[in-house]
């Protein structure tokens, strides 16, 4: 009796052997998938904040315009300003910021494309205005992989991420700030309440491309 159950086990190994065998080349394949071509893609941004709630000032949407984008993986080097600013100090009525960022796209001929025209306008300004031909790398390609980043607010003042930034993400999101970067918004439950701070006031979800690191 134990042989013959002996022999059946190693039948039913000897079977599943092909399926292990597909399955360990199937996982490689299904990594190779989820990495795209990628480009870095530049846009200029301004964006004005109209606060009911929470203000900010000057440097204070700045700074916490740059840690946004420092969490969705901003390529390092880009720049926030602050424009249309009164108050030397304090609480702006009005504040607003101009963002200079790059961010990976996937490399579709469509968009190789646009940007190869893009980069073709800027040499011919220059040239017009008898300066250096920009150095540019539009299309300069590397692989990426989707990357989900989480933003969850806190009432605790000492987390990056507030309660109080509800309306923040809120008109960041509907003045389509996000989508300029190719920012895609995933799950999104922002539920700002004026002139009132609600606890767990941001709970979003978003996904957007990222180098795959260089071994």
């Amino acid at each position: 009796m134990r042989r013959s159950w002996m022999g059946g086990w190693v039948a039913v190994m000897l079977a599943a052997l092909p399926a292990l065998a597909a399955a360990q080349q199937a996982a490689p394949a299904a990594d190779a998938a989820a990495t795209v071509n990628a480009v870095w893609v530049e846009r200029k941004v301004s964006f004005t904040y109209m606060p009911l709630t929470s203000y900010y000032s000057c440097d204070g949407l700045r700074d916490k315009v740059r840690w946004i984008l420092k969490e969705l993986g901003a390529k390092p080097g880009f720049k926030v300003r602050s424009r249309g600013c009164i108050e030397t100090q304090g609480p702006e009525l009005f504040p607003g910021v101009e963002i200079v960022a790059s961010f990976p796209r996937a490399a579709t001929p469509e968009l190789l494309e646009q940007l190869a025209a893009e980069a073709s306008k800027r040499q011919l300004a220059a040239r017009a205005a008898g300066k250096p031909d920009p150095v540019t790398e539009a299309t300069a390609q590397f692989p990426a992989r989707v990357k989900r980043v989480e933003f969850q607010s806190s009432r605790t003042a000492l987390d990056d991420l507030q309660d109080g930034d509800c309306e923040l993400m809120e008109q960041l999101l509907r003045n389509h700030v996000f989508d300029e970067f190719g920012v895609n918004v995933v799950e999104e439950r922002i539920s700002c309440v004026p002139r009132q701070v609600t606890l767990g006031a941001v709970r979003m979800t978003v996904e957007v491309l990222v180098p795959v690191p260089t071994p």
